[in-house]
């Protein structure tokens, strides 16, 4: 989870960013899912986008890399000019779609698992294209503490 900066498309200044991923493995194979939320402030909403991929990821004692591809789903609001409500009136143009995601991450590691570091990511779609990145915090749970699961006094099943 993060925050950090976009630009985008359908808008003229850079925008923050606030979101999170989760990457999770099926035996070796490696997934993302993720969101984020964007406005002109942290934690002020025009642009809302979830995502989901496949991706290859490498971690080791000290850093974790990864890099993910998927899809994405997006909905927002921004404002176009309406004569009607006078000479700078605007009214809400609000738009929703699919896309392509990716993103790409480089963590330090400050113990096993807790770390921080930087994720670009971008996003290819009919209506917006976003290209971004953001400061995050890494929480593993692929903790290497002590094992202190051994019993003597339970026996293995397979004889020598």
């Amino acid at each position: 989870m993060g925050g950090g900066y976009l630009i985008s498309n359908l808008r003229d200044d850079a925008q923050r960013n606030i979101g999170f991923d989760f990457h999770f493995h099926i035996r070796r194979q490696y997934f993302q899912a993720g969101a984020f939320m964007s406005g002109t402030n942290f934690g002020s909403n025009n642009n809302l986008q979830f995502h989901g991929g496949y991706g290859l990821r490498r971690e080791r004692n000290k850093n974790n890399l990864a890099i993910f591809g998927g899809v994405s789903y997006y909905t927002g609001v921004y404002a176009v000019p309406d004569t009607s409500q006078g000479p700078d009136g605007t009214a809400p143009f609000y738009y929703q779609g699919a896309g392509a995601y990716f993103s790409a991450q480089a963590v330090t590691k400050l113990t096993y698992d807790i770390g921080i570091g930087v994720e670009f990511f971008g996003e290819l779609s009919k209506k917006q294209n976003v290209l971004g990145f953001k400061f995050i915090l890494f929480f593993s749970g692929a903790y290497r503490g002590r094992k202190n699961n051994f019993n003597p006094h339970v026996h293995s099943e397979n004889k020598k």
